[in-house]
């Protein structure tokens, strides 16, 4: 005789389809809570069906599993365990999936550290600044990540230090300037480019002499127009930065001349 289908069984069938799969998490969503609370404790099956769509190439899937994981989360630490073991998987989507889910949450876990890391070294400018925000979001919570983040602005690749930077800009911890200042002297453009954010952000003016140095001696004209504009947030400038920024002036790069002249308060 063969076995009787059961609501789980029909559920899973359709979470396992594609084409079906957004309807039977709409549909799972609407059941009563405390059907849906047994359902996620007693059921590793629909634990697994649930997070599995994270990994999914249609960024439209994995948002919406992800927006229902977030709302199921808060109820049910089976389904924590289970994006907690996600963090392991060998699929990056799911990794960085159960991470971004992990982390909706008032006080995110540190172990997303290491998948929130990864995606922040991503080719994907979309998942690249989703997971900074995150791990701004993450130090805010845990003083380890920002030591990580400074470990991170000396790390390979170059778009991870890059991204790290810009997390430090935006936390304004005590030592991103020094890490910022050293990264003035990296390789990558866009590496320099963020150091200059994190020294605008903080505006003190103790730090134009190693900005104009940047301004001087930068070989990327983008690089330098971005050092004097930096130096106009540090306020009036005197003495030898104000010299430098008055030779500019006088200089060949129009785009540099007008952001010298801005930085000296001059009209442009």
């Amino acid at each position: 005789m063969k076995p009787e289908t059961t609501p789980l069984d029909l559920l899973l069938s359709d979470l396992g389809r594609e084409e079906s799969a957004t309807a039977a998490l709409d549909r799972f969503l609407k059941l009563p809570p405390d059907q849906r609370s047994h359902l996620l404790e007693e059921s590793e099956a629909l634990r697994e069906a649930l997070v599995r769509p994270l990994a999914h190439p249609r960024r439209t899937l994995q948002r919406r599993a992800a927006g229902a994981l977030v709302a199921l989360l808060p109820k049910s630490p089976a389904l924590e365990a289970r994006l907690l073991l996600a963090l392991t998987n060998s699929d990056q989507r799911l990794r960085w999936g159960a991470a971004w889910t992990l982390g909706q949450g008032e006080n995110p876990p540190a172990a997303i550290w290491p998948a929130v890391r990864e995606a922040m070294a991503l080719d994907d400018g979309d998942q690249r600044w989703a997971a900074s925000r995150l791990a701004c979001k993450l130090a805010f919570a845990n003083s380890g990540i920002v030591l990580a983040l400074d470990e991170a602005a000396g790390s390979a690749p170059a778009v991870l230090r890059k991204m790290a930077l810009y997390c430090l800009r935006d936390l304004g911890t005590p030592g991103a300037a020094t890490v910022a200042r050293r990264a003035l002297r990296d390789d990558d453009s866009g590496v320099r480019l963020a150091a200059l954010a994190v020294l605008a952000r903080l505006g003190d003016p103790a730090h134009a002499s190693a900005v104009a140095e940047c301004l001087e001696h930068d070989p990327e004209p983008g690089i330098r127009r971005a050092a004097a504009a930096t130096l106009g947030r540090f306020g009036p400038a005197a003495g030898e930065v104000r010299a430098i920024l008055l030779r500019v002036t006088e200089g060949a790069e129009p785009a540099l001349r007008r952001a010298a002249r801005l930085a000296l308060g001059l009209a442009p």
